[in-house]
């Protein structure tokens, strides 16, 4: 079975269609635990919960523990179920004389040999996932042979749109599409995040369409959103907007150091949509180009082509430097932080 994405997940979880084994990994944090709760909820019943569901912590957990809890035989149910957060995989391959790597005999022998009535649920949470890493890589595809892979990744933007916009009428409000994705510019593309402004949004609209009155009203803005916001003055030549903005961080008590990277990254950001426009490609196939920086981020390059156009390659380059200079002077000189930002955004203003 090859690995399954969430609309799979949810799926099978719907229809009791459960494996023994799952490893499921990702970078929505939210919606990992979100599914890992459902199937442990689906499986077991909560009247029995205390005799048929095991918690183990991944950093504490033995192999004779994991083998006495899935060799458990439900009571007064249909399964059991064992949860692991962050299991150390990694640390069960050995490394043999010839360089390769040979997987744990003995905890080989025990996802191979699960009961029919057990479900065995591997939950990287806090665990970082390197599919290029070979025992990761090998550890993916042996338990993919064995049950079940689920990678829960965050949902691109077009997708949280239309959850913001069909979700709206459950909280007896409407908002349309650009105004649902004004709110994810605003606030980020976490969903836990998201999903807790939009209910903010929602309370305070109480009934009817919700605005950007509404939303400027009662979200909290990302720091990221911000500080590109902060580009988005400078490239407009905003000065006093701009200085506003940077006044505002501030006060935030955010690290320079993380305003000038972010800035930096925005500037790049808008140099890669304009370069790439220049070949005769859309931007938005930059986030085939660097998934990493922006899959599911896609309104990052909508935003950097709209405000990046007001700059020729030149003035790229000039913005460049200033940045990499502030950058340095930051890092390694005594000077007053606030203040290399101040004269950065001036030698910004000026390109």
């Amino acid at each position: 079975m090859a690995t399954i994405f969430e609309d799979d997940l949810k799926r099978q979880i719907k229809e009791r269609n459960f494996k023994s084994l799952y490893l499921i990994y990702g970078d929505e944090n939210y919606l990992k635990q979100h599914y890992v709760t459902l199937i442990t909820d689906k499986a077991v019943d909560k009247d029995f919960k205390d005799f048929n569901f095991h918690n183990l912590d991944g950093k504490d957990v033995t192999l004779n523990d994991l083998a006495d809890c899935v060799s458990t035989f439900p009571m007064m149910g249909e399964y059991t179920c064992t949860l692991v957060k962050d299991f150390p995989f990694t640390q069960h391959w050995h490394k043999q004389d010839n360089g390769r790597y040979k997987f744990s005999e003995d905890l080989d022998g025990i996802l191979k040999d699960l009961p029919e009535t057990t479900i065995l649920i591997f939950w990287c949470d806090t665990i970082e996932v390197d599919e290029k890493e070979s025992r990761w890589k090998n550890t993916i595809k042996l338990i993919d042979e064995i049950g079940v892979v689920a990678k829960i990744d965050k949902r691109s933007v077009q997708s949280l749109t239309k959850l913001l916009v069909d979700s709206a009428p459950k909280k007896n409000c409407e908002i349309s599409r650009e105004d649902a994705m004004y709110l994810i510019n605003q606030v980020g593309t976490d969903y836990s995040t998201l999903r807790n402004e939009f209910d903010k949004v929602c309370a305070f609209t109480g009934s009817g369409k919700v605005t950007r009155e509404h939303i400027d009203k009662t979200v909290i803005v990302s720091t990221e959103a911000k500080i590109f916001s902060l580009s988005r003055d400078i490239v407009n030549g905003e000065a006093d907007k701009a200085y506003a903005t940077l006044s505002n961080l501030f006060k935030l008590r955010e690290e320079p150091f993380m305003i000038s990277a972010t800035l930096s990254k925005a500037y790049v950001d808008m140099y890669r949509a304009c370069a790439i426009k220049e070949k005769g490609v859309k931007p938005q196939e930059l986030a085939s180009v660097f998934p990493s920086s922006y899959k599911g981020k896609e309104f990052i390059i909508t935003n950097a082509a709209r405000d990046g156009a007001k700059y020729s390659l030149e003035q790229f380059h000039k913005a460049f430097e200033a940045l990499s200079d502030a950058d340095r002077r930051i890092k390694s000189t005594s000077q007053d932080d606030k203040q290399i930002l101040e004269e950065l955004v001036l030698r910004l203003l000026r390109i």
